[in-house]
Order: C-alpha cells, then structure tokens, then sequence
C-alpha cells in the first residue's frame, strides 16, 4: 500500500493509478492543466491511456511522470511551435487543398510538422520505450474498429491518432492496415484501462472534448446537470451555482476543413457516448471534471470557439487545473 498526497492531505491508495486521456483539440490544454494539478497533489500515472490530443499529453508525460514534466506540459500548449502544427496557417491549408484536390496527398494538412514536434518532446523512439506503460488508440480503417498501441514507432502512433479523414492522410502502421483518428470510434479509451487494470488499481479519466462524453445525467454539466430552471448541480464533483446551462462550441466558420471537423465533432459525441458507458460504472473509474463542469462551476469564464481556437490555452489550462484542485480537495473518487 502507498500513500500520495500533499502534506494537507494524505491518502492509502492500494493498486496503480492509471490514467485515461480523451482527445479534443485545443481542449488538450485544459487537460495538462488538470495533470499538473494531480501532479502537485502527488498523484501519478503508473499507466497512460491516450488518444489524439490526449494521446500527445499522455505519451508527453509518460516519458516521465514527474511534476516538473507536467509544468512543462502546460508550458508546451502555450508555445507557438505546438500552435502553429495545431492550427496550420491559411497558407498551408490553401497549399494542401491544392494537393489533395490534385490527387498528390491523401490528406489537406502536412504531418510532417506533427511528427517533429513529436521529435523535439518525447525522447522515446517506441511506445513501449517509455518510463511508464503507455497505450495509444488509433481507428484501423481496413477493420473499421479501435486498435490500442502498447508499442510501435512513437511518432507513427501518434500521427495516426491525431489523423482526422480528410485532414491528415491516413498512416500504414506496423500491422500493414492505414490507421487515423482513433476518436471516431474510441475518444476516450476507459475500456483499454479497464481491460489492463488489476481489482485494486484506480483509473482516472479526463475527457476533454467540447461535447464531453463521460458525463452521467443528473450529476454532470454536459448531460442535463445544469439549468436555468435548477441553478445548483453538482458537476463532477464540482458545485454548479452559476445558472448558465453548457452548449458545446462547435467550428463557426466556413470551408471543406471546418465542415470536416464539425461532422467528426458529432460524430465522435454519438459514437464514444455508447462506447464509455457501461465502463463508468465500474467501481474503479472515477471522471475527473471537464469544461462543461468547469464552465457550470465559474471556474472557466470564457469557452473556446471550437476544437482549434488555441487563443485560450492559458486560461483553459488555469482552469482545468482550478477544477481539478477542487475535485481533489473534496475526495472525489482519490480514495481515503
């Protein structure tokens, strides 16, 4: 048996703690802040479970889970190189739409910036190279199912699950399928932990997407906690007392990309809703607080205008973090 805590508090934590990071974009910033947050309360991945964005966070911590490597998680979102591969500029989407409608790419954007930044952060040339077991989920498009990575070449893996159709070309992984964005069938990959999780292991999920799909009706922001009518909800743990009801953001303006990302948006909200459900219900999963419940709870004062609107990555990571301090300082599902 183990202890992690701060001084303030001190908890018996029996099993590893693994941790499970859904994919969403620029919201990828509200979940390193949520990580440094745990990072400062003690608590540590034994475990990573990641994908897309929250496969780029989980395989960046993963090469050492540490507090200071969580601090400069945070201090990556807020970097214009890590900008700059997420929200490619007109240009290079002018440039790629040209190539794609020409027949010379699969895809609108270039991978190529993605796997440098891949390069520059994670010292790893494998997944199962790593200081901490990591698993990354990608969709195989030739079986049209999720496939969970324990091991293969870090940046293949990674490419692949941040690879929305249409966007990025699809990546042929070591298996020989094409491989792309693993949240059109599996965003937040809870069934992968379960499958690897002991009786005694804990694991905490954090899913950041803007139309959130670990959220239980009744107690979650995003699925009915919170209305005008019913002013205080309880939001993952967090009291709801500002009477604001949460309406994800989606992609407001015009073009084959922004119409690409807002039906994947959809999408994803339908497909991974059904697929995380009964895993919630295990004992040993407990959600962690998402924008929605952040929003509800006046911990997060302004939302993003959708998935790429990087503009708001400090105030997204303040308040992942914030909420995330709360959810710890009121037991929630940390054990006692």
């Amino acid at each position: 048996m183990a202890s992690v805590g701060t001084g303030k508090r001190c908890r018996a934590v029996v099993g590893r703690t693994l941790v499970v990071l859904g994919g969403g974009g620029a919201l990828g910033a509200f979940q390193a802040g949520a990580l440094l947050a745990l990072a400062e309360d003690g608590v540590l991945p034994d475990a990573l479970y990641g994908c897309s964005a929250g496969g780029l966070n989980a395989a960046f911590l993963a090469a050492g889970p540490s507090l200071d490597r969580a601090v400069e998680l945070v201090h990556w979102w807020g970097e214009l190189s890590t900008t700059g591969v997420l929200l490619p500029s007109r240009w290079s989407r002018a440039r790629g739409l040209i190539m794609a409608a020409t027949g010379r790419s699969d895809g609108v954007l270039d991978p190529r910036p993605l796997r440098a930044l891949v390069a520059r952060h994670i010292p790893a040339h494998d997944v199962s190279e790593l200081a901490v077991p990591l698993s990354i989920t990608t969709t195989c498009l030739d079986c049209a199912d999720a496939r969970h990575h324990h091991r293969g070449r870090i940046a293949d893996v990674l490419v692949a699950s941040c690879a929305l159709p249409g966007l990025f070309p699809p990546v042929r992984l070591a298996d020989g399928h094409l491989h792309v964005d693993g949240g059109i069938v599996c965003g937040v990959p809870v069934q992968a932990a379960l499958d690897d999780a002991g009786p005694d292991d804990r694991i905490l999920v954090l899913d950041c997407g803007l139309a959130p799909v670990t959220g239980t009706p009744g107690v979650c922001a995003a699925r009915g906690g919170m209305s005008l009518d019913e002013p205080v909800a309880r939001g993952c743990g967090l009291e709801a007392t500002e009477p604001r009801p949460y309406v994800a953001p989606v992609e407001s303006s015009r073009g084959v990309i922004d119409v690409v990302l807002k039906a994947f948006t959809v999408a994803r909200a339908v497909a991974n809703t059904a697929s995380v459900r009964s895993a919630l219900d295990d004992p040993r999963v407990s959600v962690l607080p998402h924008v929605a419940d952040a929003w509800a709870a006046g911990l997060l004062r302004e939302l993003p205008s959708g998935p790429r609107d990087l503009s708001r990555t400090d105030q997204l990571a303040a308040g992942g973090r914030r909420a995330t301090e709360v959810w710890l300082a009121e037991g929630a599902g940390v054990g006692a």
